[in-house]
Order: C-alpha cells, then structure tokens, then sequence
C-alpha cells in the first residue's frame, strides 16, 4: 500500500495543453524536480521546433531533444510501415515530450510507477503493479487504457487518435488507443491506425483548425468530417481495416497492443483487458 509520501505530481502548461507527471517510490518527489527541470529545458525549444515540425520536412536541425526524438520515431515508423502518406511530423511531437520528462525522472533514484502525460500522449514506467491511486492525477481516457494493459506492463508510451482528439484524421473511428515502446512512436501509430479506418460515405471536413502549427502541418491532408449512423455491417468493415493494418504493425514491431472504438462497438489487438475499458464507450469487444 502506497502510503501519502511516496506519491507526488506536477502540471505545467505547454503546447499543446497540459503537461502532467507523477511518481511513486522511494524517490518520487526527486523524480518530480527532475521532470521540472526537463520541463523547464525543453519549453526554451518547444514552439520554434514545433514550428519546424510543422512544415514536414525531415531535412530540419531541431534544437531541442524532445524534437529530435520525434523526428527520429517518425523516421523510423516511415521505414518500418512503409507507408507513403505518413502521419505529420508534429504528431509525435506531444509523445517525445513525454518520453523525455519520463527519461529525466526515471534517472532521479528508485521509482515504482513514474508517469508523463501530455495532450492526447502518455509515456509510463511501472516497476511493479498500476494502482488506481496512481493514475489518480492522468487524463481519464489515457490512464484507463494504461490500466487496461494489465500488471507488470514495464516502460513505454501510450497515445490516443481518433475524432474529437488534438490532431485531426481523415478515418472515421471514435478512439484509437495504442501502446508502443514509446509516446512518440505510439502517437504516430495511432494516427497512422485512424488514418486507415476510412468510410466512403463520411464527408470531407472545411472546418478550420484552431491551432495554426497543427493546420500547417495538415495542409493537404484529407480530414474526415463527423459521421452519424453507420449500418451495422459497415461500423464493421471499417473496424476490421484498423485491425488488418494494427495486425501488420504489431509484427513490424510498431505496436503491443491497441484498441478501437466506432458507434459503440470494438476491437482489440493485443493483450487488453476490453472490460476494463469503461470510458471508451463500446459496449462490445470482438
């Protein structure tokens, strides 16, 4: 049982929301300074190489590690998918800023749950097994996932895509939710996976985007507009093209697990609890 001093958390705001973090263990509030200071290091950089990121271009010198680290988990997805339309650059950037604050935290002492989350990404190190009182500070979605991915899970990311999120998609899916070896690689796979959920009905979007780096980096892109009812056997068929494409990124080692959610039915790939996904709204998993 944790007891109340071996728990601490922070919030900051930066782009492209909230940045939150936690730990538990002997050292968690060292862990939680570390993460400051990491915080503190990487908002000098963050905009201007959003900036960068933003205009798609792998031939770019960011200045921050946090951008480097999404400029080579989005090489590295190019590569291994193979695909040739890619999610934006900026995607993986949330998830790289992540993984950084959780590297920094992880190098400050002896920690039994450490854990990064910002916007739709989430980056976690579990030692032992997730309590709910250490989820108790994450966003709702992201940290059912996370508990849903059972116990003895290690180190690694988790990221969320779909209609509705930060960062928008040209697939017709209500959620994704992905866990890979890090945030970055977990964002980009995610918005990758939403990508493919495609409906020939479903609209194109004209909405203007509220954030003018996401809309640069969109510029070009098909977005899918808002859906209403789907026939049955088309909910589906557009369920079962995430999961073909999840299926061949897991073997590609892109992905461990994820999970889909559309007009309240769902799949899932990987090993995942479907009955502790409460808050994803699917009142069946197949």
């Amino acid at each position: 049982m944790l007891t109340l001093d071996s728990y601490a958390d922070k919030s900051f705001e930066l782009w492209p929301g909230k940045l939150r973090f936690a730990a538990s263990g002997p050292d968690s509030h060292a862990a939680i300074e570390a993460g400051l200071d990491a915080v503190r290091v990487i908002a000098e950089s963050l905009m201007s190489d959003a900036d960068l990121l933003s205009r798609g271009s792998f031939d770019i010198l960011p200045r921050g590690g946090a951008a480097r680290h999404a400029l080579d988990a989005a090489r590295v997805f190019t590569q291994a998918s193979g695909a040739q339309v890619s999610p934006p650059l900026l995607v993986a950037l949330p998830g790289a800023v992540c993984d950084e604050v959780l590297r920094a935290m992880r190098h400050a002492g002896k920690l039994s749950f450490a854990v990064a989350a910002l916007g739709d990404a989430l980056a976690f190190h579990v030692a032992g097994v997730v309590l709910p009182s250490d989820l108790v500070s994450l966003p709702l979605l992201t940290g059912e996932f996370v508990q849903a991915l059972g116990a003895r899970i290690g180190e690694g990311g988790v990221a969320l895509s779909g209609a509705n999120r930060h960062f928008p998609t040209s697939g017709v899916a209500d959620l994704v939710a992905v866990q890979s070896d890090s945030a970055a690689q977990a964002a980009l796979v995610a918005a990758a996976l939403s990508d493919a959920m495609t409906w020939a009905p479903a609209k194109k979007s004209t909405r203007r985007i509220a954030d003018p780096l996401v809309a640069r980096a969109y510029e070009g892109h098909v977005r899918a507009d808002a859906t209403g009812l789907m026939p049955p056997e088309d909910i589906w068929e557009t369920l079962s093209k995430g999961v073909k494409c999840a299926t061949v990124l897991r073997e590609k080692r892109q992905l461990h697990a994820c999970a889909f959610g559309l007009k309240g039915r769902g799949r899932i790939v990987g090993p995942l609890a479907g009955d502790r996904l409460l808050r994803f709204g699917v009142s069946e998993w197949r």
